[in-house]
């Protein structure tokens, strides 16, 4: 496993895509097994228990899915959104691409994240869903969406 660096090489040897490349798509896309299946608790996620269990909170979920693509964003004990706000390059809304990180103006600005799956979606764990598939035209995700997205 590779942990994070701007221009960092994946495991598969090219440089790191983030969105638009096969492993955009992946990451995107490794989540969906814990949809109905899964917990959000502020601070989880940051142990084998918790996640063996299900249970995250976004930034930690986003974490994982990372991992599972071979590329380590944070230390599992310490991520959270202002780590995953520091990292990647930060691209305009409208270049958006599957992978990429997205952020959102709930509890504070960029206080919740998720991972892009197209111009329209993204997937992440909600506080009272777990982790779910959105839809970005949502009023609400409209209202808190804070323009902030960052391609790792």
């Amino acid at each position: 496993m590779k942990y994070y660096q701007p221009g960092s090489v994946t495991t598969g040897g090219g440089k790191n895509p983030g969105a638009g490349g096969n492993s955009g798509s992946k990451v995107a896309d490794v989540g969906r097994q814990w949809i109905g299946r899964s917990t959000y608790v502020f601070g989880g996620g940051r142990n084998t228990s918790d996640i063996a269990r299900g249970v995250f909170d976004c930034s930690s979920f986003v974490r994982w899915a990372f991992e599972q693509t071979g590329v380590n964003v944070s230390p599992m004990g310490s991520v959270s959104t202002e780590t995953l706000n520091k990292i990647g390059t930060k691209i305009s809304p409208n270049d958006m691409k599957a992978g990429d990180v997205i952020f959102f103006d709930t509890y504070k600005h960029d206080g919740h994240v998720g991972i892009v799956i197209d111009k329209n979606t993204f997937i992440g764990c909600q506080t009272n869903k777990g982790v779910s598939i959105e839809d970005l035209n949502n009023s609400y995700w409209k209202k808190v969406f804070s323009g902030h997205v960052r391609r790792y």
